[in-house]
């Protein structure tokens, strides 16, 4: 059959917002009791209405629920969460959303038993159980006193041996931490790290060897060895303190400029792993606790099965911590986002989250005697045909200052359309969040939205992007709003010079940190015609002020200290630039963001509004920093199209209604 012959942007696609919010499940935190053979994980389903609970798979395939509603098995420690649960032999420990407390939750019954007291104050979240099962120790935020000044970061450990709940401060001090682990040879040992403002996690952290003093009644700790991070003057991040099963202690350390593995045997020194340190990222940023990029084996703790980042692509590894090498395992899959090491009978299994740029995100057990994998659960029920799903070009571009930044390029791909000879398609240029986040070559359900209809995307790694090392994430250090920007125009400009997009209808979108990017490309260059804000950042001085403890200091290492350097923080804020904008942008917004309060939004929505720019404000219930209900998720990506549509004069197919404030300045 013949293609169809329509503009670009009106194309019909399969992939629409039912598709994309019916389809989808997220899996984390996949872990296997030994004992038993069940597999646990955390899972989020569209069809529970963003609902995360605790899922678990017997042996013989038998799924069942954990922690059924109204349970919501998630914490807001950082606001940002992760470590929900942890895994003893007959039971699991994870908090609940509702009330803030952990649970112990039998996993044959599914009885769940409170372990902390009643106080939404004190949230819980980084749980580690005690080989003797009796305590755990965790992270305790507490919002007694609510303001980010005043919130208070603790190790506890949790009694699990006692019937009413029993929590003990273990440390105090810092202004935060993070994965405590239990040393299995020797159970009175354990790690972990912590940091103190104005430092991030990747920024500079201490690590932390130390023994316990046991007792009946209290827990405390003995004494401490400072293993990492003595010398503030020189920055180092180290991360993922993780025992193997000889006692050996391995974390994750960039003081060579990539965060590479390391090792250390008590009464030694730190040493690194390989023979020469590799130009490469070991593990991404910690936005999020419990993340895991390597993890021992369990035949042998010496071999250590790790994920790792170079020129834009995951790679799966064995390090031989004997020998110091690095042995590549050839895979087929682009993205590999967590480990975890598990036996099946006498053979060593990888469990593994993967993905490609048309494969859905999925777990899988990876065996590495056989070389091959069973698929144990995937993303999306849904098979797309390949003929819709756009394959992402990586592109090295020339940026600013003769330096290089990096980009996925997704061109518009439908297999029953075609566009008119002579015409190119609008681009969206895609900013991401963090600063520091990273886009990656997974199957980007929302990309393809778009380019099924004919909207080409391109997926910028600007400049303090992660996985090219420090020196790279550093070019941000003082310079956001201008590097950043500066990447996402040349990105533009290049595929625009390539001839392979439309030099009149060049948008720009971003969410949160890529929100701010956005607004300041439009507010400090003349590139773009139209922009979107998903919960983005206008004003730079009130997101010093009004914003929660983790990132509370953390503009300090991106624009400079403030109050001090005030006059650059309102220099480089859209919203005080908001006169030099000269198009279209709509703004997407959660009422109950903490991290971008929606006074961020509604300040620049008003100041477009009263230069007579076209502008869209979208306000959700029930939505924090990020879009989790499906209904939302769908008004978001069919708002966006129907906005970007009504400003670059084509009518997307499934267009829905849009108010949009000085729609009659549309095209002037």
């Amino acid at each position: 059959m013949a293609p169809i012959v329509a503009p670009y942007g009106e194309w019909k696609s399969p992939i629409d917002t039912n598709f994309i919010t019916s389809s989808t499940v997220t899996h984390s935190n996949l872990r296997k009791n030994e004992r038993t053979g069940e597999l646990f994980w955390a899972e989020i389903n569209a069809s529970t209405n963003g609902r995360q609970t605790i899922m678990t798979r017997s042996a013989d395939g038998v799924v069942c629920e954990l922690t059924p509603a109204p349970f919501i098995a998630r914490n807001r420690v950082h606001e940002y969460g992760g470590g929900v649960f942890s895994l003893g032999s007959t039971f699991l420990v994870t908090s609940n959303d509702a009330d803030c407390r952990l649970y112990k939750v039998d996993t044959i019954t599914k009885e769940a038993t409170p372990l902390t007291p009643e106080n939404k104050a004190w949230r819980y979240a980084d749980i580690e159980i005690h080989p003797s099962e009796k305590f755990l120790i965790c992270v305790r935020e507490d919002h007694t006193v609510d303001t980010p000044q005043t919130v208070i970061n603790t190790l506890v450990v949790v009694r699990l041996d006692t019937q009413e709940p029993n929590v003990q401060i273990l440390a105090e001090g810092a202004d935060f931490y993070s994965a405590a682990r239990f040393n299995p040879v020797n159970p009175s040992e354990f790690a972990y790290y912590s940091w103190n403002h104005p430092f991030m996690t990747w920024d500079h952290t201490q690590l932390y060897y130390n023994h316990l003093n046991i007792a009946d009644t209290t827990i405390s700790i003995a004494s401490q060895t400072l293993l990492a991070g003595s010398d503030k003057a020189h920055e180092e991040s180290t991360n993922q303190p993780r025992f193997a099963a000889d006692g050996t202690l391995y974390f994750m350390n960039d003081k060579t400029g990539f965060w590479n593995l390391y090792s250390y045997k008590a009464g030694g020194q730190p040493q690194l792993v390989l023979k020469d340190a590799v130009a490469a990222e070991f593990q991404d940023p910690a936005w999020r606790f419990a993340e895991r990029s390597f993890y021992p084996l369990k035949s042998d703790p010496t071999k250590i099965a790790s994920i790792y980042t170079k020129d834009g692509l995951d790679h799966l590894a064995i390090i031989d911590a004997k020998e110091g090498t690095l042995n590549d395992i050839p895979t087929e899959f682009q993205v590999i986002a967590s480990v975890y090491a598990s036996k099946e009978g006498d053979d060593d299994v990888l469990l593994l989250s993967v993905g490609s740029y048309d494969l859905p995100s999925q777990s899988i057990s990876y065996n590495l005697r056989t070389n091959q994998y069973e698929i144990l659960m995937k993303s999306s029920s849904v098979e797309v045909p390949k003929g819709w799903i756009s394959k992402p070009e990586p592109l090295t571009f020339k940026t600013t200052g003769g330096f290089y930044a990096y980009a996925l390029y997704y061109p518009p791909t439908n297999a029953e359309y075609i566009a008119p000879e002579g015409t190119l398609p609008p681009l969206r240029v895609l900013s991401h969040g963090g600063p520091t986040g990273a886009y990656a070559s997974n199957l980007n359900w929302n990309i393809n939205y778009f380019t099924s209809r004919g909207i080409a995307c391109v997926a910028v790694n600007y400049g303090g992007s992660t996985g090219y090392g420090r020196e790279f994430r550093n070019r941000l250090r003082t310079q956001w709003g201008v590097v950043d920007v500066d990447d996402c125009c040349h990105a533009a400009t290049y595929l625009v010079e390539r001839g392979v997009v439309d030099r009149n209808k060049l948008a720009i979108v971003g969410g949160s940190a890529g929100g701010y990017t956005t607004l300041a490309c439009l507010a400090f260059r003349d590139v773009f015609k139209a922009g979107v804000s998903h919960y983005g950042i206008g004003d730079l001085e009130t997101l010093a002020k009004d914003t929660h403890k983790f990132e509370l200091l953390y503009p300090e290492s991106l624009i400079g200290p403030y109050p001090a350097a005030r006059d650059l923080y309102l220099e480089r804020s859209p919203l005080y630039s908001a006169d030099k904008i000269t198009c279209a942008c709509a703004f997407f917004q959660g009422v109950e963001d903490k991290v971008v309060p929606p006074n961020q939004a509604e300040m620049m929505v008003n100041a477009l509004k009263e230069r007579g720019l076209p502008v869209a404000y979208v306000l959700f219930e029930g939505e924090g920093h990020g879009f989790r209900i499906p209904k939302n998720v769908k008004a978001a990506l069919e708002g966006e199209v129907s906005f970007i549509g009504r400003i670059f004069g084509f009518t997307p197919f499934d267009a829905v209604p849009m108010k949009i404030e000085n729609e009659d300045a549309i095209g002037n």
